[in-house]
C-alpha cells in the first residue's frame, strides 16, 4: 500500500524482519519506490512503462510496454525531494516513448566517448598513426606483433618487442594531470592549459613544454574539427617562450671532424650511428631505425619504406665506401633486424640525449688535450644541415642535394621514381665520403 513519505518517515523505515527487504511506494509521486534493506541502506527506484512499447494493437502508440525499473540513487545522498524530481523526469520520458534506462546508457556512452582520454585514443588511431612517421611505425609494429602472436608470421622481421607509443600519445599522456583523463574534453579550459604548460616548463624545461604545446594544439584542433568541442581552447594562444625558432647552426668541417673523432671513441650503437649520419646526411631517426631488410648489398643502397619515411614516399640513398664499411661491421642479431639496437635487434636504439651528452664529454676532453676552443652547442640534426651546406660548397648541384636528403621537390620535377637520380646521389655521397675515408 502506498505511503505518503516524508524525510522523517524515510529515516525511521526499517525492514520488519531481519534479512528481509522492505519496498515502499510513495503515495505522493507515481512510480517512486524506496527499497529498505537496513537503517542506513535505502535506495530510490522508479517504476515505469514506456509509451508505444506495448506490442501490436489497434493503437500501438497508446499502449505501454512491460514494467521496468531504474535506480535513482541512495538515501540520504539523494533526498526525498530530489528522488521525486528524478522520478517525475523518468515518467515524462516514458510518456514520450523514451526508455529512461536506454537514454541514461546512451548519455553515459556519449560522456565516455567525449572524455579526454577517449578523444586522445581516437586522435592517435585516426590521425597520428596514419599521418606521422612515428605513428605508422607504431601501427606496423602492432600488426607485426599480432601476426607473430597468432602464428601467422614465422619469418617476421623487425622489432619484436612492445609496440611503443608515438610521441604525440606519449608526451600528452605522460604530462597531463590524472584527473583530465576522465573529464569531458570540452570542460578543459584555456587557463588550465596555460597552468599545465607553466608547470611542465618549471619541472621539465622548455623543450618538453614546447613539445607538449605542439601536440596538445594538434589534438584540440582535431577534436574541434571532428565536433567533439565547439572550438580549440588553444586557438591563438600566445606563448612566445615556447615557440619554435628555426635552427641555422652549421658545423664547420673542423667541427664535424671533432664530432667524427668523438663518435669513433663512443661505444656501439651511438658512435657508428652518428658517423653514418655524417656520411649520409639522413635524419637521426632514419639511421637509428634502419633494418637489415632495407639494405641492398648488391647496389649498396638503403631503401626506407614509405610507411617509415616522413614524406610517405620510399626513399633510397646510396652508401659511399666509408658508409658501407660501417654497415659491414655492424652486429647481426638473431632476435631482430634493427641495425642500431641495445635490445639484440628487437627495437631501435633510443636514449639519444644521454648519448649526445657522452659525445660532448669526449669532445670536451679531447679539446682540453689539444688546447682547442670549446665546441659551440650543436644537435644531431645540425649535422644534416651541415652536410647539405658543405656539399653545396663542394659544387654538388642543389637538386642533387635535395634528392640525397629525401626532400620532396615541388612541381613536375617532384614526381620521380624512387631510383631516379641514384647515380647523381651516389656521386655526391662518394665525393663527400672521401673527406671521411
Amino acid at each position: 500500500m502506498p505511503v505518503r513519505l516524508t524525510e522523517l518517515v524515510v529515516e525511521k523505515l526499517v525492514p520488519k524482519e531481519p534479512g528481509k527487504r522492505l519496498e515502499v511506494i510513495d503515495a505522493g509521486t507515481p512510480g517512486l519506490m524506496l527499497r529498505v534493506s537496513g537503517p542506513r541502506n535505502k535506495t530510490w527506484t522508479a517504476l515505469y512503462r514506456v509509451a508505444g512499447k506495448g506490442g501490436p494493437g489497434a493503437r500501438k502508440e497508446a499502449t505501454r510496454g512491460t514494467l521496468k525499473k531504474i535506480a535513482l540513487g541512495a538515501w540520504p545522498g539523494v533526498s526525498l525531494k530530489a528522488a521525486r524530481e528524478r522520478a517525475r523526469e523518468v515518467m515524462e520520458q516514458a510518456d514520450r516513448g523514451i526508455d529512461p534506462a536506454e537514454a541514461r546508457d546512451e548519455a553515459a556512452a556519449r560522456r565516455k566517448a567525449g572524455a579526454f582520454e577517449a578523444v586522445l585514443e581516437r586522435f592517435v588511431e585516426l590521425h597520428v598513426k596514419p599521418n606521422t612517421k612515428e605513428g605508422r611505425f607504431a601501427r606496423d609494429r602492432e600488426k607485426a606483433l599480432a601476426a607473430l602472436a597468432s602464428g601467422d608470421a614465422p619469418q617476421l622481421k623487425g622489432p619484436k618487442g612492445a609496440p611503443g607509443r608515438p610521441a604525440a600519445e606519449r608526451i600528452i599522456a605522460d604530462n597531463i594531470p590524472a584527473e583530465w583523463r576522465v573529464r569531458m574534453i570540452e570542460t578543459i579550459t584555456r587557463t588550465e592549459i596555460h597552468e599545465l604548460l607553466d608547470d611542465v616548463m618549471t619541472r621539465h624545461g622548455e623543450a618538453r613544454a614546447r613539445e607538449l604545446r605542439k601536440h596538445m594544439g594538434k589534438l584540440f584542433n582535431w577534436a574541434a574539427d571532428r565536433g567533439h568541442i565547439p572550438a580549440s581552447p588553444m586557438s591563438g594562444m600566445r606563448r612566445p617562450e615556447l615557440g619554435y625558432v628555426p635552427r641555422e647552426r652549421v658545423l664547420s668541417i673542423d667541427e664535424l671532424r671533432r664530432v667524427w673523432a668523438a663518435a669513433g671513441k663512443a661505444a656501439y650503437p651511438f658512435g657508428d650511428m652518428v658517423r653514418l649520419v655524417i656520411l649520409t646526411g639522413q635524419r637521426r631517426s632514419e639511421i637509428a631505425e634502419m633494418e637489415r631488410g632495407w639494405v641492398d648489398a648488391e647496389q649498396r643502397t638503403v631503401e626506407i619504406p614509405a610507411t617509415r619515411y616522413k614524406t610517405k614516399r620510399p626513399h633510397v640513398f646510396p652508401l659511399s665506401a666509408p658508409a658501407w664499411a660501417i654497415i659491414q661491421q655492424l652486429p647481426k642479431w638473431n632476435g631482430g633486424d634493427c641495425m642500431f639496437s641495445t635490445t639484440s635487434g628487437r627495437r631501435p636504439v633510443s636514449g639519444f640525449s644521454k648519448a649526445k651528452a657522452r659525445l660532448d664529454e669526449i669532445i670536451a676532453e679531447q679539446g682540453a688535450k689539444d688546447e682547442a676552443p670549446p665546441l659551440e652547442p650543436w644537435t644531431i640534426h645540425d649535422i644534416r644541415r651541415s652536410v647539405a651546406t658543405h656539399m653545396a660548397r663542394m659544387g654538388t648541384p642543389q637538386e642533387h642535394i635535395e634528392r640525397v636528403l629525401g626532400h620532396v621537390v615541388q612541381g613536375v620535377a617532384g614526381t620521380y621514381n624512387r631510383y631516379s637520380y641514384l647515380d647523381e646521389k651516389r656521386a655526391a655521397l662518394e665525393m663527400w665520403g672521401k673527406l671521411w675515408a
